[in-house]
């Protein structure tokens, strides 16, 4: 896939944050969080491949598609390294591949309610399970039909937008919603990205998201270098609680 600069936007001066967005979403989503970091901290907001206003290719985005975009568009943008990566649920996932692909561009990792699955068959047994209108839009053969539908309903594009927002979902091109769901959520590699990471990586759960979450992690013997934060919240920590994620993300700094 020819890799195109992702829409990024930069504010503040310091030492240098990059956020990354989650599945079905876009930058706009850390629109408090980045407010507040940019205080005292060079804040970078980007939208992956295929979500928000960046490049939407005709091709299915994988791990590698995604991790090539942010690394090309920060060498492009002349951010300052070693810069600290967080992600937020797929990009979460995100974050961390590419933390293990460029350790030397990364400082730090921070890892905000990710997918945390053991198999790709837990993964969609989980998803499965889901209410019934989000297993419409993902698993049903006519899947493409329920998104034209969805697209074609009239919405009032100056309205005033929360983090979490349907405008941004219907964003998302069918390559990048169903590539980064196949390809990435459903891979199932974060627990064998966290085995492989050296860079300090603090690592945060909902205690009200999937319980299969902290199932699994209970499970596993993962490396020193990783902090395990278990908070009072559900999938949205950045979004539903700033002040918290704030508070977080500081402290690793």
């Amino acid at each position: 896939m020819t890799h195109r600069l992702l829409h990024s936007e930069i504010i503040g001066k310091g030492k240098p944050v990059v956020l990354v967005h989650g599945f079905l979403s876009s930058s706009h989503y850390f629109k408090t969080l980045r407010k507040q970091l940019a205080r005292d901290h060079q804040v970078i907001t980007i939208d992956l491949l295929g979500f928000g206003d960046s490049p939407k290719p005709k091709e299915y985005v994988s791990y590698d598609d995604q991790v090539h975009a942010i690394h090309e568009t920060l060498l492009y943008l002349k951010i300052e390294q070693p810069f600290t990566l967080i992600g937020h649920s797929m990009g979460a996932l995100v974050s961390l591949r590419y933390a293990n692909m460029y350790p030397d561009e990364v400082s730090s990792v921070q890892l905000f309610n990710p997918p945390i699955f053991t198999t790709t068959e837990q993964a969609k047994d989980a998803f499965a399970r889901t209410n019934k209108g989000y297993n419409m839009l993902l698993h049903s053969p006519r899947r493409r039909v329920y998104w034209s539908l969805l697209k074609a309903m009239p919405r009032n594009i100056f309205q005033k937008r929360p983090e979490i927002n349907v405008a941004d979902t219907l964003r998302a091109s069918r390559h990048a919603r169903e590539g980064g769901y196949q390809r990435i959520i459903l891979a199932a590699e974060l627990l064998d990205d966290l085995r492989r990471s050296t860079l300090p990586t603090l690592l945060v759960v909902g205690k009200y998201d999937r319980l299969v979450y902290q199932e699994n992690l209970n499970q596993q013997r993962l490396p020193e270098n990783i902090t395990i934060k278990i908070v009072e919240t559900g999938h949205h920590t950045i979004a539903k609680t700033p002040e918290l994620a704030e508070q977080l993300i500081r402290r690793s700094l």
